[in-house]
């Protein structure tokens, strides 16, 4: 998948998370948004790109891809049960 599509879609789902959860709460809410619904490939590859200078990401994009990168990789592998 392509870095720049995966960056585009991360800043989108930021968007919407910060209107529905407020700017403090949107990293985490994007964070698990990507865990439970992207490909266990496309968190690699975002995760990949965010240790690479992370470069068009919004903040709050940035933040949550951050999230994803501070867990095991066998965390990053699989979804998270649903809350």
């Amino acid at each position: 998948m392509n870095a720049h599509h995966l960056v585009k879609m991360v800043n989108e789902i930021s968007a919407f998370w910060e209107g529905e959860a407020g700017a403090e709460n949107a990293a985490k809410a994007v964070a698990t948004h990507l865990q439970r619904y992207w490909d266990p490939r496309m968190r690699r590859e975002i995760v990949a790109h965010y240790r690479a200078g992370a470069g068009g990401l919004c903040d709050t994009a940035r933040q949550a891809v951050a999230l994803l990168a501070e867990q095991p990789p066998a965390a990053q592998a699989t979804p998270s049960s649903p809350a």
